[in-house]
């Protein structure tokens, strides 16, 4: 977790306390999951952070074996299609628009 966070941290070149202002995220929250001495943060610390980056919740917890998993469980497609619907019309067109953007770059 601390690892893809600091990865993402650096590609973006966001602080510590740039990232708290960013996200809402305690800036001693983020110095902890990044020194590790907070194996298991918030769920909705994590989801802030994920939203900021624009990433799946799960990269961030850095876990190959839990991503793999998560691929063949038929339920995750479900899960997203449903968030997605819970999102307004504005923030899905901010979704698709950065998804679009990210396949552009592949």
């Amino acid at each position: 977790m601390s690892t893809e966070l600091a990865r993402l941290m650096k590609q973006e070149g966001i602080s510590q306390s740039g990232l708290s202002r960013a996200t809402g995220v305690p800036q001693p929250t983020i110095n902890r999951i990044l020194s590790q001495v907070t194996q298991d943060p918030r769920r909705d610390s994590m989801i802030s952070i994920a939203n900021y980056f624009g990433v799946p919740l799960e990269s961030l917890y850095g876990s190959s074996s839990s991503q793999k998993s998560a691929k063949k469980d038929p339920k995750v497609i479900e899960d997203i299609f449903n968030r997605i619907l819970g999102l307004s019309k504005a923030e899905r067109k901010a979704l698709f628009s950065q998804v679009a953007e990210k396949f552009k770059e592949d």
